[in-house]
């Protein structure tokens, strides 16, 4: 029996590497396929977005935007125009500097921007509310550029000037698919402005609803309810 022994455990080890190497090969063969197709995919999008900028000295910024933007497929979009409008209130430390005799210091208040943008959607995922309802979203990040309007002013002097600077921008997003045709989006960007005297950089936080549509119907497929969790809308045009 003790002779036995050893060579039991040497086939059973044996066969353990075998079973295992095999597993691995049949692993290795495995394709990735998505559980589920996108839904609520749209050519169209316009969104209203608005804003927080944290980073700034002087001011309280607030951007209002309206956008456009284009979706080639469930994975590229352009950003075609993003105009944003800022709703600005200044900060106890432009007020404190403003009490001093300060000829080099000035003020740069944003007026407005206006950036282009490429955009490119790798995720897609969807999340069961508390096991009723589902909502579907994609994520997404952007790189573009444009133009940013900025208001100076000095503190020694009544008047003002404008300057219109290169913009840049990196942001990253998520969409929330709330119906076929409305979502809400929440981002966090970026914006590089290039001035005469510096170069600057201030952070935006984001919250938008944007409204998806096409021009003529696209062929769609319908998902059947399997459980009642998956209540979904059928992505067919009313």
């Amino acid at each position: 029996m003790n002779k036995i022994f050893p060579f039991f455990i040497v086939w059973v080890f044996s066969v353990m590497l075998i079973q295992s190497a095999q597993a691995k090969n049949a692993f290795d063969k495995e394709t990735v396929t998505v559980v589920q197709e996108r839904i609520y995919d749209r050519t169209h999008e316009i969104a209203f977005n608005m804003g927080y900028v944290p980073d700034d000295d002087f001011y309280e910024e607030y951007p209002l935007s309206l956008s456009y933007t284009y979706h080639f497929n469930k994975n590229i979009a352009w950003e075609v125009g993003r105009f944003q409008y800022f709703l600005t209130r200044k900060k106890d430390l432009k007020d404190t500097l403003s009490g001093y005799d300060l000829a080099a210091v000035s003020f740069d208040k944003p007026l407005y921007m206006l950036h282009t943008s490429f955009v490119l959607k790798p995720t897609y995922g969807k999340d069961a509310v508390w096991d009723k309802n589902i909502i579907n979203h994609e994520g997404f990040f952007s790189f573009g550029a444009g133009i940013a309007q900025y208001q100076r002013e000095y503190p020694v002097d009544t008047e003002t000037s404008t300057e219109t600077v290169l913009s840049l921008t990196l942001g990253a997003g998520r969409r929330y698919f709330i119906s076929k045709k409305f979502a809400l989006i929440t981002e966090i960007k970026t914006y590089t402005q290039f001035k005469d005297s510096t170069t600057e950089t201030n952070i935006y936080i984001g919250l938008g609803i944007a409204y998806r549509f096409n021009f003529s119907n696209r062929n769609s497929s319908v998902r059947e309810k399997t459980d009642s969790v998956y209540r979904y809308l059928n992505d067919d045009e009313e």
